[in-house]
């Protein structure tokens, strides 16, 4: 019996300390993913595509509605591999990984992006071959478009990670996730992980 309840209080312990390092981790709101992308100059770098499809060399580009949820399952866990996260770090990410899912981008704010319906267009490229897709993409669209996921933030907003893919062509596209660190208010890169050109 002593043991039994020795072993209870252990847990309780472990699970109150669990609770109160993750109630010590800041609140995320939508003004946060907002700022993120509009503090961060050219966060992902392009060098690997011609000007033709390099989404950093247009003045303005399109951005999907909906964020990119499916890689940050893997990728995050590649991201876990390493130090950068503490326990409580991770526990927080993965409760907002949840609200990737149900977010949608607005217009007007991140600068320099037109958010376009996601619905919308991957109605148009479930409806035809992929390469008449692009055309009929291209005539209402005219550039390419972006697919972020929403910034993954560390509990105390010094970290963060996020997927960035481009897509321009059937043939031309690219994309990675990246670890970001706040140092004296810039985000810089300090990790990227599955970078993919196609």
């Amino acid at each position: 019996m002593v043991k039994w309840l020795l072993c209870l209080s252990c847990l309780l312990f472990f699970l109150s300390l669990s609770v109160a390092q993750q109630s010590k981790c800041d609140t995320v709101t939508e003004q946060d993913y907002y700022d993120f992308f509009n503090s961060t100059v050219n966060p992902f770098p392009v060098t690997t595509m011609g000007s033709g499809c390099n989404p950093d060399s247009l003045k303005i580009g399109n951005l999907i509605s909906y964020p990119e949820a499916n890689v940050l399952n893997d990728d995050t866990t590649e991201i876990f591999k390493d130090t950068l996260f503490t326990a409580a770090d991770r526990a927080f990410i993965r409760k907002q990984m949840l609200r990737n899912k149900t977010f949608r981008w607005k217009a007007g704010k991140i600068n320099d992006l037109n958010v376009i319906d996601g619905d919308k267009v991957r109605q148009l490229f479930n409806s035809t071959t992929r390469d008449s897709a692009w055309g009929l993409y291209i005539a209402k669209y005219r550039i390419g478009y972006n697919q972020f996921s929403i910034p993954l933030f560390s509990c105390n907003k010094v970290r963060c990670i996020v997927y960035r893919g481009y897509e321009c062509t059937a043939n031309y596209g690219l994309g990675n996730t990246n670890v970001f660190e706040k140092r004296s208010d810039k985000w810089v890169i300090v990790q990227s992980c599955s970078p993919w050109v196609h």
